[in-house]
């Protein structure tokens, strides 16, 4: 009987363990089961506060979108033309005045013609002020635009064509300034621009074609502008120039983090119809560009040309005949200049321009009155209390020597007011 009993107990005992297990695993079941669904509750409270958010967004931009409509548009906004291109008006009026301390009359320098006989004299102009307008549009796959921009710095203060031309994916058709120039220049408030440089803007077909993303090569064919010394007819100069071929230039862009280096060359060939003579003319060029720190933009460029009066500011005749030949006047430029952003209102320039012939060609020794060095010297500050408004005030401290030894100053102080739209 006590075996059997002992059996018993054995068996209960058995039983009731394995029911005391059942009853935790279920018990542990249950607790992640709700573990489980309070998660799942968790998330659908999140995707429920991000679907709420996402609709206040909605709401706010559809809310902006109908205050951009209703609000009044500029007369200018979504401009079209004619054929369909969108249109782009800008330009600035701009009113000049300068004090001329010893040098050249003018709205702005002369350094070039400078005999020093006009001292303390002011003169002031709005003939700077320049209208312009950008054409652009897309048409059967091809990017088509074009440009058309003037002032009123002709004769007598006359409208002047300055760009004129169009563009048809990587070719350019009209007037613009010449390839072989657009070089690195430092900020003149002078419209005429620092000696060293130049600004020509010749009809020309040109090609721009990007060889890697930060290199751009652009070559054209330009309208050829260099003059002999001229002869004289009836008291008029007459030029005996003749191109039979345009000139030819190539330039390379290479741009690089705060700035970019370009190299610029061109070639050009011309007769002269009293001499029958013929010269090549030629010149090269390079310029950089670039921040060393944020507020400081460092600038420099130099060129060397023979041949040509048209391209650099200050060029001499490109040619003298000399015993029934021609010979050509050779020079070298340069600038260098430095903007430093004083405040983002204010920045001020300090810069250097040259343009120096060598006195010992033919040339220089049959040209006596022609210029053997011209420099400028300048300093600017420009202030936009508003982003659209420019008020200027600059030093300009120009010296020329000619081969004959005389020596001219064109010093004057200018003064700029500019409205940009």
């Amino acid at each position: 009987m006590s075996q059997l009993l002992i059996t018993k107990f054995v068996a209960k005992s058995l039983a009731a363990t394995v029911s005391v297990l059942m009853l935790s695993t279920v018990a542990n079941a249950a607790t992640a089961d709700q573990k489980q669904i309070q998660q799942l509750r968790q998330e659908v409270e999140t995707l429920k506060t991000l679907i709420q958010q996402q609709q206040q967004v909605q709401l706010q931009q559809a809310s902006q979108i109908a205050q951009v409509k209703a609000a009044p548009q500029s007369g200018l906004a979504g401009l079209k033309s004619k054929a369909g291109a969108d249109v782009n008006l800008y330009g600035f009026v701009r009113a000049d005045a300068n004090y001329i301390l010893d040098g050249a009359d003018g709205d702005f320098s002369n350094v070039k013609g400078t005999t020093g006989d006009v001292k303390d004299k002011l003169n002031a102009t709005l003939k700077t002020t320049r209208l312009g307008l950008d054409f652009k549009t897309n048409v059967e796959g091809a990017d088509v635009g074009g440009k058309v921009e003037v002032d009123f710095a002709g004769t007598n203060d006359s409208v002047r064509i300055r760009h004129a031309y169009l563009t048809y994916n990587n070719w350019l058709v009209g007037q613009t300034t010449s390839n072989f120039l657009g070089g690195a220049s430092p900020e003149m408030i002078d419209f005429s621009t620092n000696v060293g440089t130049g600004t020509n803007r010749l009809p020309q077909v040109r090609y721009s074609v990007n060889a890697t993303p930060t290199t751009k090569l652009v070559f054209s064919a330009e309208e050829g502008g260099s003059k002999g010394v001229s002869s004289v007819d009836d008291g008029k100069d007459v030029s005996t120039t003749k191109y039979v071929a345009p000139v030819l230039t190539a330039k390379v862009i290479q741009n690089f983090t705060g700035g970019n280096v370009s190299a610029r060359a061109f070639v050009e060939h011309y007769k002269d119809e009293t001499a029958r003579d013929d010269k090549v003319g030629y010149g090269v060029a390079g310029g950089v560009s670039f921040k060393p720190i944020d507020p400081l933009q460092l600038v420099a460029d130099v060129s060397y040309v023979k041949g040509n009066s048209n391209y650099l500011i200050g060029s001499n005749d490109a040619y003298e005949i000399v015993d029934g030949n021609i010979e050509q006047n050779e020079a070298i430029a340069a600038n260098i200049g430095a903007t430093y952003r004083i405040s983002p209102k204010l920045r001020t320039t300090l810069a250097y321009g040259t343009i120096i012939a060598d006195d010992g060609t033919k040339f220089a020794k049959a040209n006596g009155g022609a210029n053997e060095r011209l420099s400028q010297a300048w300093v600017n500050f420009i202030y936009s209390p508003v982003k659209p408004i420019d008020f200027g005030i600059e030093y300009v401290k120009g010296d020329r020597k000619t081969f004959a030894g005389e020596k001219h100053d064109d010093d004057r102080v200018g003064l700029m007011a500019k409205y940009n739209f």
